[in-house]
């Protein structure tokens, strides 16, 4: 499945909350990211919707993006770690929370969300992090990738 933008904007979210549909670019850098990969590709802002929604006892992946192939249309849930300096510090149960609450704040419309929740590590913690998180989030469900490898895989 490939990135969709259509999808991505069609997304009740983003008809609610268009000032939340912003290029990934930009979610990066706010998530102290130093490489940005991308063109005009957007996403929704979860963090910033959650916000303006005033949920204080909800967490949420970052963004989302539709992707799809053919008639088949999801919605990728992707964390982005890119300050991350030590993988030790990751509580299975607060990732957990992350995604439900992502899924919960996602549904009532729109397309489904993909089976697969992506993690993006700075390319230090990789290997060490796919390693982890693939243990405590099965590799089924998760998948540890660069944000290079993200752009490869999804765009």
């Amino acid at each position: 499945m490939r990135y969709c933008q259509q999808t991505t904007k069609l997304h009740p979210l983003s008809i609610k909350f268009p000032q939340y549909l912003c290029k990934i670019n930009f979610i990066i850098k706010e998530n102290n990211g130093n490489s940005f990969p991308f063109d005009n590709e957007i996403a929704i802002n979860l963090d910033k919707v959650k916000e303006v929604q005033n949920i204080s006892n909800m967490d949420s992946m970052d963004m989302t993006f539709g992707i799809s192939q053919g008639n088949n249309k999801k919605m990728l849930l992707v964390e982005l770690k890119l300050d991350c300096h030590v993988i030790t510090n990751f509580k299975k149960v607060n990732y957990i929370k992350k995604i439900k609450d992502s899924i919960t704040l996602l549904s009532g419309g729109g397309e489904p969300i993909y089976n697969k929740h992506v993690f993006i590590f700075n390319d230090k913690l990789l290997k060490q992090s796919r390693s982890v998180i693939g243990r405590f989030l099965h590799n089924a469900s998760a998948e540890v990738l660069s944000i290079d490898e993200l752009k490869a895989n999804y765009f």
